[in-house]
C-alpha cells in the first residue's frame, strides 16, 4: 500500500482590517467605521472569530462601537472563499459631545449617555487569497451584514458591508 504523505495543519490564526459603510432603520442614518477581525479557523472550514468596529452613525452624531463573537462557515470554490458568518453583538451608542469629553470613559464603556445593546448578526462575505508562503496566506475580501437589536433604544437593524485585507498564519 502506498500512501501520502500532507503536512499536518492545526488550524489557522486570522487578522483582517478594512473600511466600511452602514445604514440603520433610522431615517437618514448613514456611518462608516473601521474594522477588526480576529478569529482562529479549524480544519479550513470553521472558525470562531471577533469582529470589532468603530464607526459614526449620523443621525444625533453618534460614536458607535460594535463588539461581536460568533461563528465562520466556509466554503471553498477553486480560490474563491466564500462564508457565512453568525455572531452574538454587544453595541455601544454614544453622543460625540460625550466621547469629546469623556475618552477614557468612552472607551472603557462607562461614559455618560452610552447607549448598551445587545443583538444577533450575520455576514455573507468572501476571502480571495493574493499571496501564499509556507503557512502564511494574505487575502482580500468583501464582507456584508446585518445586525437586529430587539431593543427600542436606537435603530433595530443596521446593514452594509465592508473591504477586508488580512492575514491568516497556518500553525
Amino acid at each position: 500500500m502506498l500512501s501520502a504523505a500532507a503536512p499536518a495543519s492545526a488550524g489557522e490564526i486570522q487578522l483582517a482590517s478594512g473600511p466600511g459603510v452602514y445604514g440603520s432603520s433610522w431615517r437618514g442614518d448613514s456611518g462608516f467605521g473601521q474594522a477588526l477581525r480576529v478569529g482562529y479557523r479549524f480544519g479550513d472550514l470553521v472558525a470562531i472569530d471577533t469582529v470589532g468596529r468603530l464607526g459614526y452613525g449620523s443621525v444625533d452624531d453618534r460614536v458607535i462601537t460594535y463588539l461581536s463573537l460568533g461563528g465562520t462557515l466556509y466554503g471553498r470554490i477553486w480560490k474563491l472563499r466564500p462564508y457565512v458568518r453568525l455572531a452574538f453583538v454587544h453595541q455601544h451608542e454614544e453622543p460625540t459631545p460625550g466621547v469629546r469629553d469623556d475618552p477614557f470613559g468612552a472607551v472603557f464603556g462607562v461614559g455618560d449617555g452610552i447607549r448598551h445593546r445587545g443583538g444577533f448578526g450575520s455576514s455573507l462575505g468572501l476571502d480571495y487569497p493574493v499571496f501564499k508562503k509556507n503557512k502564511t496566506e494574505m487575502v482580500v475580501g468583501l464582507d456584508t451584514s446585518g445586525v437586529w437589536f430587539p431593543d427600542p433604544r436606537g435603530p433595530t437593524l443596521y446593514a452594509g458591508g465592508s473591504l477586508w485585507l488580512g492575514i491568516n498564519f497556518g500553525i
